[in-house]
C-alpha cells in the first residue's frame, strides 16, 4: 500500500497494490474523490466536486 497527500487537506489517501491506473480514490480526511492518472510515480487527478446542490420551492 502507497499513501499519497490530499491537496486539499494534507490527509492521506491509500493506494492499495490492487488499484489500477482509471480507478477512483478519496481521501481520509476530507473525503475528496481523485482519479488515479499513473501508479509509478502516483499521480491524482482531482475530480470536479459540485457543491452549488439546491432546490428551488416550486411556486403555485
Amino acid at each position: 500500500m502507497k499513501t499519497q497527500r490530499c491537496a486539499v487537506c494534507g490527509g492521506g489517501i491509500r493506494i492499495y497494490h490492487d488499484h489500477e491506473v482509471g480507478d477512483d480514490v478519496f481521501c481520509d480526511e476530507c473525503e475528496r474523490e481523485f482519479r488515479l492518472l499513473s501508479l509509478n510515480p502516483v499521480r491524482l487527478e482531482a475530480l470536479e466536486v459540485c457543491d452549488d446542490y439546491y432546490f428551488e420551492e416550486d411556486e403555485y
